[in-house]
């Protein structure tokens, strides 16, 4: 026979509910009775049901994420940052991947949530103006918070400080001597990417230097690798690149290589995120480091004072920037001023050496 609820509770004499805060670990529960609910637990061989205990801890303390597919190493430290501020704040979290951000995939996903008794929602997927707010009207019981959406829409954001990174960027090229730039971009449906490009061309045109190519890639390391293999099948000249990641621009390090192009020596590569890795690449590279988990810590926390200043009229907007660093390394050193490549010269001097005939 099992033994429920009731059974412990009438052996302690105190209520089920009595018996529902010890066993979740509240300390709203005097100590005399703490003790008499675990020794009723342990006489009858009480197991309580966690899954029970899980749905009810949702019921008043759980948060989802809809997130792009956690290979990208982004979206991993940033659902990162969700979890371990979901824990600290004692709140649980339920998180939905979406392969492709359309709005009708989202919705999916946030209905999914809901199913799982979610009371805010976390959306790092690129969403328009007009998206987010259908979506904030379409699901008005729920406290978003969005990540990847236009600064001037209307909604609880945390974004990264992506204006003042780009524009850091631009510039050190620029005094590091470069005037010719071809830019990679991310995806166009991510306001993200979109700000680091206005950004881009904001110095760019402020400094009067000029832009050789523009290429769309999609966050992929592949993406990078194209773009530059692309512009040198198309003849393209320059002495910059600038990488809307890190990861495509470890492509772009790659095709350079592969075409005997020097970095920093001929081209320099600025990327953007600040990964681990890219401390790692040949040569180290030079980028704007955004604190990804940071983002998602601030997201749990916008998302929970939603949820306890509950429904009010006229709420103020939560929208704040988590500010970003230019980490500078080898990758975007000077480039080489003189008008011949000494390394090349030598090598072919010792060739011609080589070929004279010696001396009998």
């Amino acid at each position: 026979m099992t033994v429920t609820f009731k059974d412990v509770a009438k052996l302690a004499g105190v209520s089920t509910q009595t018996v529902s805060r010890v066993t979740n670990g509240s300390e709203n529960v005097a100590e005399k009775t703490r003790k008499k609910v675990n020794q009723a637990i342990k006489q009858l061989g009480y197991v309580p049901n966690k899954g029970a205990q899980m749905l009810s801890r949702a019921k008043s303390k759980n948060i989802g994420l809809v997130t792009l597919d956690m290979a990208l190493h982004g979206a991993a430290l940033i659902a990162n940052g969700v979890r371990h501020m979901a824990h600290d704040l004692d709140c649980g979290t339920a998180i939905s991947v979406v392969s492709e951000p359309t709005l009708i995939n989202v919705q999916e996903a946030i209905r999914e949530l809901i199913a799982q008794q979610v009371e805010g929602v976390v959306l790092n997927v690129p969403l328009t103006s007009e998206n987010a707010l259908k979506l904030e009207e379409q699901f008005q019981s729920l406290k978003l918070v969005f990540i990847d959406v236009p600064e001037a829409t209307p909604v609880h954001f945390v974004h990264g400080a992506h204006a003042e990174g780009a524009e850091q960027a631009a510039a050190h090229l620029i005094e590091r001597g470069r005037d010719t730039f071809l830019l990679i971009t991310g995806p166009k449906n991510s306001s993200a990417s979109q700000v680091r490009l206005e950004s881009w061309l904001k110095i760019i045109k402020q400094e009067n230097k000029q832009i050789a190519w523009q290429y769309t890639g999609d966050w992929q390391a592949q993406s990078g690798y194209l773009a530059i293999r692309e512009a040198f099948a198309q003849n393209k000249r320059f002495d910059a690149v600038l990488v809307a990641s890190d990861q495509m621009a470890l492509g772009a390090l790659r095709a350079l290589y592969e075409l005997n192009i020097r970095v920093p020596e001929q081209v320099a590569v600025v990327g953007f995120d600040g990964i681990e890795d890219s401390a790692y690449f040949t040569p180290p590279l030079t980028t704007i480091k955004q604190d990804f988990e940071e983002i998602g810590r601030q997201a749990i926390l916008q998302a929970m004072k939603l949820i306890e200043l509950g429904i009010q009229p006229n709420i103020e907007l939560h929208q704040h920037h988590v500010p970003v660093d230019l980490i500078k390394r080898r990758s975007s050193d000077k480039k080489e001023t003189s008008s011949y490549n000494k390394h090349k010269i030598q090598q072919l001097l010792r060739q011609v050496e080589e070929m004279l005939p010696k001396d009998a």
